[in-house]
C-alpha cells in the first residue's frame, strides 16, 4: 500500500498525518479531531527523504579521462563519460587498522 500524509480541510482545525498506509482508492477518514474532511496533501518534514541526487553541484572536473579536462555536473553524466571510453569504477581495498584484512572485502572472489 502507498504512503499517504493527510491534512483536515477545516482551516481552523488544522489537523495533520503524516505517514498513513491506505488503499489508492479508499474513501478518506473524517479528522479524529473536528470530524470534517481530510484530503491528501505532501507534507514537507514529516518524514526522512533517503533520496540521493543524482547532480554533482558545482561540477567535478576529471583530468585524466582525455587530452582535455572533462567536466561533468551529474553522477549518470560521469557513468556516460566513463562508458563511452570503456572504463569502469574501481574500489580500492582498504584494510582495517593493523590488519591486511577489510570487513567490507573480505568475501570478494
Amino acid at each position: 500500500m502507498p504512503l499517504y500524509d493527510r491534512r483536515c480541510d477545516n482551516e481552523s482545525c488544522g489537523y495533520t498525518r503524516g505517514d498513513c498506509y491506505e488503499p489508492i482508492t479508499c474513501d478518506p477518514p473524517p479528522c479524529p479531531t473536528c470530524g470534517g474532511p481530510m484530503s491528501r496533501v505532501w507534507l514537507m518534514g514529516v518524514r526522512t527523504v533517503a533520496v540521493i541526487g543524482d547532480e554533482i553541484p558545482g561540477g567535478l572536473t576529471l583530468e585524466n579521462l582525455d587530452h582535455k579536462p572533462v567536466t561533468v555536473y551529474s553522477r549518470s553524466e560521469l557513468k556516460r563519460e566513463m562508458a563511452a571510453r570503456g572504463l569502469v569504477p574501481f574500489v580500492r581495498h582498504q584494510p582495517a587498522q593493523g590488519s591486511d584484512k577489510s570487513k567490507i572485502t573480505t568475501r570478494w572472489v
